[in-house]
């Protein structure tokens, strides 16, 4: 196949080949990550969320990953808001938390975009190769003047490739993708729990917090 294919045809089989390589890589890349966040946030749970006022008297060094980056925002504001009413401080706490919420849920849909586009396109790209492919198998009958199956077969074969490769590049690139937007969302809806639970403690007055 490499030997005798269409160069147009060799090249959409190497962008396919590239595209799915890439897929695998961040479906891994992604999955890897994903899990050091749940079990971050899973060990934060075991040992913080379980105790009564929990953001007033836990020690957040041990914290990891982008919940770290919740937390420590929380703590740097103590200092900013302390002058503040307790509306005031509400509003402060609750407008940071989002920003940093948003802040991480960018950091999560890293890749995604990748994954999508490859789910979206690498069909396509597969059936341009197969459109190639059989193109040139139509024009090597038309020069030969021969229609047998020994001048057919072997470029309509090269021709269903493209297509084959191009679904195989697609299929988890999809797969992938709607299981992490999923994972996503619900490690974002977690963290956005904990910064309510922040903003609401944080924000007291020291006479309430006792």
């Amino acid at each position: 196949m490499l030997d005798h294919t269409n160069p147009v045809l060799l090249i959409t089989f190497i962008i396919l080949i590239m595209m799915s390589v890439c897929s695998w890589y961040i479906v891994f890349w992604k999955a890897i990550n994903l899990r050091k966040e749940r079990n971050y946030l899973k060990n934060f749970r075991n040992q913080y969320i379980k105790t009564p006022d929990w953001p007033i008297h836990a020690n957040f060094a041990n914290v990891k990953g982008n919940l770290e980056l919740l937390v420590t925002e929380s703590q740097n504001l103590k200092s900013v808001i302390k002058n503040y009413q307790h509306e005031e401080k509400r509003e402060v706490l609750s407008m940071h938390l989002i920003q940093s919420l948003d802040m991480i849920k960018v950091n999560l849909d890293k890749g995604l975009t990748v994954l999508a586009s490859i789910g979206s396109s690498a069909p396509f790209v597969g059936l341009f190769g197969t459109v190639i492919g059989i193109y040139s198998a139509l024009t090597e009958i038309a020069n030969k003047g021969n229609a047998g199956l020994d001048v057919v077969a072997g470029p309509m074969g090269e021709a269903l490739v493209a297509t084959a490769i191009g679904l195989f590049a697609a299929i988890p690139a999809v797969l992938a993708y709607n299981a992490y937007v999923r994972f996503n969302r619900l490690l974002v809806q977690d963290l956005r729990h904990i910064a309510e639970q922040l903003t609401i403690y944080l924000s007291l007055s020291p006479k309430e917090n006792k």
